[in-house]
Formats: structure tokens, C-alpha cells, sequence
């Protein structure tokens, strides 16, 4: 594993969004080490600001790359070098922030010093730190259980099917998964094999009249017309008043669960194991009080504030007692695979909770194409499930990026 190189030797973490905070985190508490320092691209590389970027993660420094040469170049004999670099970005980044590495004239970086945080070396590091120190349930170690019952694996007891409607070309019947599409994503450099469970479905397919795949969410009750706002939500909302599976789910174009089709499988069988299941939670330091502020303006999130006492009361006393009392753990991406009764739970809360909140706004939401109920929705879903964290059987599983 290529983390272990970071357990002897001196290394700093190239990044400092949610990602190098969660690699951080997970690397300081499993195995007591710390970076050098956090080291980020240059204001005029980042849109010409670093209002996003914090002077320190946990008192460690952050420093832009022009400041590291800078002291590179005064370089004192206290002065420690790092041997490995760590990037800790969204993986679009990786290959221009290697290049911008190796090409360093202050100091010689070889190609074996830089370590990308694919997903892949993500999930093994998540998949530890949440099973060993948080002592969470994830898909891994059921998966593992599973084993036991090998001789069962061709009976999936039943899982209700009768109860639900077949799925056309699927080899689980009993699940769906929607996978989010626009006809202005942009291209992506690398695929990956989607299992038969998994539908890809046209979001905001009511403002065009292109067609990328052969299902589109502008079918019966939807708010398709309202994708600019709510991005993959609107694919939500379809799987909520039109999926009759007695499992189903969303993910993206670009971003995926790490479960292929025999793994599902095994799930399945262990269906008494969980309830739901979501992507590895990111980390955040100090917490995430102020993760809202980086994509939604404050008067949206007091609106949103609002809504929840007013349509949710129970969930802003869960939100105080969570997120504004200083919650490190954050759900990213609006992304889950649940028992119906429990997505269908979920989306209720969800979309009364937005559509109330649009209402409120000034311009009303509907009148907006800015995502900011996209955005909010990743905050709903972590209140959400912190307020039922003992109610469901929780689940963490891996994602993989696409890019």
C-alpha cells in the first residue's frame, strides 16, 4: 500500500479541501503522523483567490507552492524536505498537479515521491479508519461475513420480490440504482463497467429536448424542469414517486459506488445486516459548521434553517445538537443505496424540506438555476441520518471517481 511509505518517512499532503482534511484525519488517527505542512496551488491558479483555502488544517501550515519554493531556494539546514508527496484532490487534478511537481526547478521531485489519492487508495484508507477507530459497520465486512453462507449464495431468500416489480435486464431484481446523466456533463477520460443494477437516467431532461440515454426523469409526477437547482436530486425525486424496487438508490455519472455485481449480491443475501448504505462520510477539521458557507449564501441556509422548524422541528433540534455543536463527519455527494421504505422516508423529509425552503428564498428557488438545493441537499442528508444513526442500520461503502 502505497500509504505505508508516509509511516517512516517525512511527506506533505498536496491539497486542502475535504478530501486532504479526510486523508489527514484518517492517517494522523490510525497511524499517529503527521505532514510537514499542506501544500496548495498559487491564488492566480485557484480563479485568483484563496478565500476557500485555510492558513493551517489542525495547526499544521498550509503553503502555496510559490511560498514553498521560497524557502526552498533560502533553504536552512532546519529546514526538512518532504520525501513523499500526497495528493489529496478530486482526481480530475492529479495528472496537472504531478506534472507541476516534477516540473519544480527549486526542488528534484521524482516520479515514486508522489502518491495520488485515487479512490481506490481512498476507500482502503476509509474502509480502516471507520471500521477500526469509529467502529462503524461497512459494506467491506459484511461483504467478508457474507463468506460464511457461501452455500446460500444462489438463494437470495426470496428478498420480497413478489412484492415488487422485475426489473428489465437486471440480474437483482429486487434493486435499483439511478445513475444521474446530463446532456451537459462534461466527457469523461475514463469509464468503468456499471453493473446490470444500476439505470442510468437523463436529468433535466424537460429543458432540452437532446437524449442521452433511453430513461429520463420529466416522466409523471417530477421536477425535471428545476435540475439547474437541484442537480442529481431531481433523479431522487423520480427513483422516490417512480421506483417500485425494495431496494433502490442514486449515484452519478462521474461518481460511483465501489460495488460490483457479486458484492451486491452478497448484500443481499445479508440483507438483515443494514438498512442503508452511504459513501465514506468526509472529515472535516474542525468540523462542519462552516462546510455550507463554501457553496450556499447565508440567507439560503437560514431558510433552510427556517423550513426545518417549521416543517421538521425534530431535525433542527437534531442539527443543533450535531452539526452546529461541532459534527467532524459530513455526507457528501447525495449519494445512498437503501431499503425503500427507508430512501422513501429520506425524500420525504428531503423535498418538503427544499420545497419550503425554495419558498422562502429571495428570488423564490424556482425562479434560481444557482444548485443551491443540490448543495443543501448534502447538508439535509447529514442531518438526516445523524438524527437516525440509531433508528437505521447504517453502511459505509467505497465510491470511485470517474474523470
Amino acid at each position: 500500500m502505497p500509504l505505508q511509505n508516509l509511516l517512516t518517512c517525512p511527506f506533505c499532503i498536496y491539497g486542502a479541501g475535504i478530501v486532504a482534511s479526510s486523508a489527514y484525519m484518517a492517517i494522523k488517527t490510525l497511524y499517529n503522523r503527521n505532514p510537514l505542512f499542506f501544500l496548495v496551488s498559487d491564488p492566480k491558479d485557484q480563479g485568483g483567490s484563496m478565500e476557500q483555502t485555510p492558513a493551517e488544517i489542525d495547526g499544521i501550515m498550509v503553503k502555496t507552492l510559490s511560498e514553498w519554493a521560497g524557502e526552498v531556494q533560502g533553504i536552512t539546514p532546519e529546514l526538512e524536505i518532504p520525501q513523499y508527496y500526497l495528493v489529496a484532490t478530486p482526481e480530475a487534478h492529479h495528472d496537472a498537479i504531478k506534472a507541476t511537481l516534477l516540473s519544480s526547478k527549486t526542488v528534484a521531485i521524482k516520479d515514486e515521491q508522489v502518491i495520488l489519492f485515487t479512490s481506490e487508495l481512498e476507500n482502503r484508507l476509509m474502509e480502516e479508519y471507520y471500521r477500526k477507530v469509529e467502529g462503524c459497520t461497512t459494506a467491506f465486512s459484511i461483504i467478508a461475513k457474507a463468506r460464511v453462507h457461501e452455500k446460500n449464495v444462489d438463494a437470495v431468500e426470496e428478498m420480497d420480490v413478489a412484492a415488487c416489480a422485475p426489473i428489465s435486464g437486471s440480474k437483482l431484481p429486487s434493486i435499483q440504482i439511478f445513475q444521474a446523466k446530463s446532456h451537459i456533463d462534461k466527457q469523461l477520460r475514463s469509464q468503468s463497467a456499471v453493473a446490470s443494477y444500476v439505470y442510468p437516467i437523463q436529468v433535466g431532461a424537460a429543458l432540452t429536448d437532446r437524449r442521452i440515454v433511453d430513461l429520463q426523469d420529466n416522466q409523471g409526477d417530477n421536477i425535471s424542469v428545476k435540475n439547474r437547482n437541484y442537480c442529481e436530486l431531481t433523479a431522487t425525486y423520480y427513483a422516490w414517486k417512480h421506483s417500485h424496487a425494495a431496494y433502490k438508490g442514486i449515484c452519478h455519472y462521474r461518481r460511483i459506488f465501489d460495488i460490483g455485481e457479486q458484492q451486491m449480491q452478497r448484500l443481499l443475501e445479508m440483507k438483515q445486516e443494514w438498512d442503508v448504505i452511504l459513501p465514506y462520510p468526509s472529515i472535516h477539521y474542525p468540523n462542519i459548521s462552516a462546510q455550507h458557507s463554501r457553496y450556499v449564501k447565508e440567507a439560503d441556509w437560514n431558510a433552510m434553517l427556517r423550513a426545518l422548524e417549521e416543517v421538521a422541528p425534530e431535525y433542527l433540534n437534531a442539527y443543533e445538537k450535531s452539526v452546529a455543536a461541532g459534527e467532524q463527519f459530513f455526507h457528501n455527494f447525495n449519494m445512498l443505496i437503501a431499503k425503500a421504505a427507508v430512501f422513501d422516508d429520506y425524500c420525504d423529509f428531503l423535498f418538503r424540506v427544499l420545497k419550503r425552503t425554495e419558498e422562502m428564498t429571495t428570488p423564490k428557488g424556482w425562479e434560481r438555476a444557482d444548485r443551491f438545493a443540490g448543495y443543501l441537499g448534502e447538508n439535509l442528508t447529514t442531518i438526516y441520518f445523524l438524527k437516525n444513526h440509531d433508528k437505521w442500520k447504517i453502511v459505509y461503502a467505497g465510491k470511485l471517481w470517474l474523470i
